[in-house]
């Protein structure tokens, strides 16, 4: 190849800049040319919601999308491994509360940041937790509940495997006056595992991981933490009106990829999820397991979860949480 010099060059390198440009700009206006993958923090509800969205988010793109969960430590195995990736758009993560709300408090060093390292995508879903108790466990209502934990302090056992489950009765202790001692694991279904076993007393979750377990008459739903019932469960009391004044929590899910990642990127890849939200399908799935469809932009998302993790950071202090 022979260089130019003299005074064709500014036009030489013009050419050159221009067909750079338009090369990049191909790049991302083919988008996406291979498959995208959906690395889910937790197993049960964020896995299982995004599972149901794939096939509608196939039909939208036209590319393989791969569920591949990583749960492990509130979140932060998955949302470190995204923040890592390249900023193509073709690793997101399916996030929670935990990884972009509770876990900056929980925790007194992560291996990310949950604004610099993260390009928000969208909001996923929104829901209530179901608050159940071994069969076995002589209450019936949160009213016995309490009574019983207040007889025996420190004796009653509860589960968590995310930050959502263990705030979510963190707060009930907190409004209650009660002692329960709480019993971690990795994930919320191991969880449910030992519930059903008879060596955990209670637990909340998502609805839609529960109320099997309720039907079957293996665990006993008493509350669910929003400000009003569940259309899933629509005979389960909330807190408020089970007697806990002032009782109000939710869990939410959603996707973000790594930070730098091209703002047309983001766009499709955000056009992906709320093409999917939007499906008949998608809306019946999550009528049936007790959550709302939470579609926002990426701005929004950003607002949200920053007041998000205020409001968790609250719960941490007043309930005397320390960071690990």
């Amino acid at each position: 190849m022979s260089i130019i010099f003299g005074p064709r060059a500014p036009v030489f390198l013009l050419t050159a800049a221009l067909l750079t440009a338009t090369s990049a700009a191909s790049a991302q206006d083919v988008f996406p040319s291979k498959p995208i993958r959906l690395i889910s923090c937790c197993t049960g509800f964020p896995e299982n919601t995004i599972r149901a969205m794939a096939a509608d988010m196939q039909e939208f793109i036209k590319q393989p999308v791969i569920v591949e969960p990583r749960p492990g430590a509130n979140g932060i195995i998955a949302a470190d491994a995204v923040a890592k990736s390249a900023p193509d758009g073709y690793t997101v993560l399916i996030g929670t509360n935990s990884t972009h709300a509770a876990n900056q408090s929980l925790y007194k060093k992560l291996p990310y940041d949950f604004i610099k390292d993260f390009a928000p995508v969208s909001g996923i879903a929104q829901g209530s937790l179901l608050h159940v108790v071994n069969a076995d466990l002589p209450v019936k209502s949160i009213t016995e509940l309490t009574a019983l934990a207040k007889r025996q302090p420190g004796k009653l056992t509860f589960g968590y495997g995310s930050s959502s489950a263990r705030n979510g009765v963190e707060l009930y202790k907190l409004i209650a006056g009660v002692d329960l001692l709480g019993v971690p694991f990795k994930t919320n279904p191991q969880v449910t595992v030992e519930m059903l076993g008879g060596r955990i007393d209670m637990a909340q979750n998502a609805i839609g991981e529960l109320k099997p377990h309720v039907e079957s008459g293996k665990l006993r739903a008493l509350a669910v933490s929003g400000t009003v019932r569940s259309p899933a469960m629509p005979d389960v009391p909330t807190f408020v009106e089970a007697g806990v004044p002032g009782y109000s929590l939710t869990f939410w899910n959603a996707a973000w990829l790594p930070a730098g990642t091209p703002p047309a990127i983001v766009a499709r890849v955000n056009a992906m999820f709320v093409h999917a939200l939007n499906s008949p399908r998608v809306k019946e799935y999550m009528a049936k397991v007790g959550v709302t469809a939470f579609p926002t932009t990426p701005e929004e998302l950003m607002k949200f979860q920053i007041a998000e993790e205020a409001t968790w950071r609250k719960i941490h202090v007043a309930s005397g949480v320390q960071p690990e």
